[in-house]
């Protein structure tokens, strides 16, 4: 892939959202492009930022992470889901919704650049 890995990040908690920005800014592979609260939020950012990737966690109030990667996968059928839980029994159904892949929040640090990388790859 040429360029910068454009990242859309979505997470209702500000602090996971903002700690993972940090973490993410530091890889020169990648640019993180927006970050969203809500499903709504998302669907909406993802349409004018265009990312190549969001990194989506499966709890978020009103619409489920699921079943906002169904509708991400639906309006952009090139974009790369992956799904993000502290529930890793979650996996299975976050594949099913269209996710590329799963990360368990407990180990996010160590796994979650190169997971993009692969996603967008």
């Amino acid at each position: 892939m040429a360029g910068l890995i454009r990242v859309l990040l979505v997470d209702d908690e500000s602090i996971f959202l903002h700690a993972l920005r940090a973490l993410l800014e530091h890889d020169s592979r990648l640019e993180v492009v927006g970050a969203a609260q809500s499903a709504a939020e998302a669907l909406d950012l993802a349409a004018k930022v265009q990312p190549d990737v969001v990194l989506i966690d499966l709890t978020l109030p009103g619409m489920d992470g699921f079943e906002t990667t169904r509708r991400l996968i639906a309006d952009s059928p090139d974009i790369k889901v992956i799904a993000v839980s502290g529930q890793d029994e979650a996996e299975g159904a976050a594949r099913e919704a269209g996710a590329t892949s799963f990360l368990y929040k407990g180990g996010l640090h160590d796994e979650v650049a190169e997971a993009i990388v692969q996603a967008a790859a």
